[in-house]
């Protein structure tokens, strides 16, 4: 189940650059953007845990592990969301994807050294098929600035901190209670940010729909499984999995947004999905 969460997650992650190309296209800024995406999401879940906590006497967490997740959402996700949308501003998609899409190969590292979580035969097979397959899925690199290279870097190093730290406090809350307070935590840093300036959010239904959207499925839910998922194989494995994102967001680009699809990304659509899949079924017959 924790390989089937994390590939729906992947999934659902990949339509964020639709959802987010729609609010743009409708008055949206990238901060007002995640400004409006955490505060809905926020609401939601607040409002999902009082009603099962009325329903079923769940307690929030202590207040220690409370100020950890909050911290995870305001320094953590938020951050690392805010490097992701301006650096896909500032160069083309594919070389963005290239750069930001090098996080497995830091969780699995990072995840080595500082957990001793020694990479197994399976995920040293298929961790180097998986990233050369995003790194094709991106396509051919045609030009970019160094703020967003070094922006998209930065993103795919935040990533990876968040992954390992989400990881150890996820086991301890649980994944619902957990994606609430990251939430709160993502949505009062941007909600202090938008305070000193305002930066444009949609002007149309349509804008809003698209955010609405972004907060339902590709944080919502994408967050949602990524944290039942990372709690059940680990931030290694889960890291390669989420390579099947790209994948996704090729083929909604390609659907919704008119984008060629190239021979090298069908190419590198297709290593990934070798890679998820073969490392999920040598992972179950590990555990069988």
């Amino acid at each position: 189940m924790g390989i089937i969460y994390i590939l729906i997650s992947g999934a659902a992650f990949g339509l964020l650059p639709w959802f987010a190309h729609v609010s743009y296209d409708h008055g949206a800024e990238p901060l007002g953007m995640l400004t409006a995406r955490f505060s809905i999401a926020a609401i939601i879940m607040t409002g999902h845990h009082l009603l099962r906590r009325r329903q079923q006497s769940r307690a929030w967490p202590e207040r220690n592990l409370f100020l950890r997740l909050f911290l995870l959402g305001a320094l953590g996700y938020s951050v690392q969301s805010a490097f992701y949308l301006y650096g896909m501003k500032r160069i083309d998609i594919s070389l963005a994807t290239v750069i930001f899409y090098m996080f497995p190969v830091f969780v699995v590292l990072a995840s080595w050294l500082l957990f001793r979580h020694s990479p197994t035969r399976a995920m040293l097979l298929c961790l180097p098929v998986t990233v050369i397959g995003a790194v094709l899925t991106g396509g051919q690199v045609q030009s970019g600035s160094w703020v967003g290279i070094l922006l998209m870097l930065s993103a795919a190093l935040w990533y990876t901190g968040y992954i390992l730290v989400s990881s150890r406090l996820v086991h301890i809350a649980g994944a619902p209670i957990s994606l609430m307070i990251v939430m709160i935590g993502a949505a009062a840093a941007n909600l202090a940010l938008w305070s000193i300036q305002r930066f444009d959010l949609p002007d149309d239904f349509t804008g809003w729909a698209a955010i609405t959207g972004a907060a339902l499925v590709s944080t919502i839910l994408a967050m949602g499984l990524f944290f039942a998922g990372v709690s059940r194989v680990g931030p290694g494995e889960a890291a390669v999995l989420s390579t099947i994102e790209p994948v996704v967001s090729i083929l909604v680009g390609v659907v919704a947004l008119n984008e060629v699809l190239t021979p090298a990304r069908v190419l590198g659509a297709t290593l990934v999905l070798v890679g998820v899949t073969t490392l999920a079924q040598l992972s179950r017959s590990t555990q069988n």
